[in-house]
């Protein structure tokens, strides 16, 4: 009896732990941020360790940027640029293994406007200005759009998160289950 109630015990605590996996929490530089100044790595941060072999990648205006590095340390993943990044849109995309086994993937986009300023003389700035405000409205626009696609191409994740909580309830009632039929037999056979 006692030895059934704790593997019984033991079948219902394991899916709980197994659940645990983790997940991207913060990145530098942020999802959707407009960055003006020189990006010298791209740090992911996940909510528990990751392991070995995980990798990124990253595209900038669809074209392949190399990493001269791309390192794991405990819960990050950081990539470090083999050479100084340019001006224009950057799609970063992950692929990481949990401590837990389980694969997470997932992409996230910024703008990059570190470049320099040239010099303009209060007369052309003037006459900039209004064509600078339109410039950024449709860099926003353009940029709220890109957002959009993005969360549509990661919403296909989370069904999949959810499925394993979902297994998780699944597996934990049949265990209750038979942790019922159990102590029923047990007290028919007295």
């Amino acid at each position: 009896m006692k030895k059934t109630m704790i593997l019984l015990s033991a079948l219902l605590l394991f899916p709980i732990s197994a659940q645990a996996h983790s997940v991207l929490e913060a990145s530098t530089p942020a999802e959707g941020e407009l960055v003006t100044e020189p990006v010298v790595a791209v740090a992911l941060d996940f909510s528990a360790g990751i392991e070995e072999g995980s990798g990124m990648t990253m595209t900038m205006d669809g074209t392949a940027v190399d990493f001269s590095e791309v390192a794991v340390m405990d819960d990050q993943l950081i990539g470090t640029p083999a050479e100084e990044l340019a001006d224009g849109s950057y799609v970063v995309e992950y692929d990481v293994l949990s401590e837990d086994g389980h694969p997470i993937q997932g992409s996230l986009a910024f703008e990059l406007q570190a470049g320099e300023e040239e010099e303009v003389t209060e007369e052309a700035a003037e006459t900039a200005e209004p064509e600078a405000d339109e410039a950024e409205a449709e860099e926003a626009e353009q940029t709220e759009a890109s957002d959009m696609e993005q969360a549509a191409a990661n919403d296909p994740e989370a069904p999949a998160e959810n499925s394993g909580s979902s297994m998780t309830l699944i597996i934990a009632g049949i265990a209750i289950i038979l942790l019922i039929a159990a102590v029923v037999l047990m007290r028919r056979k007295r």
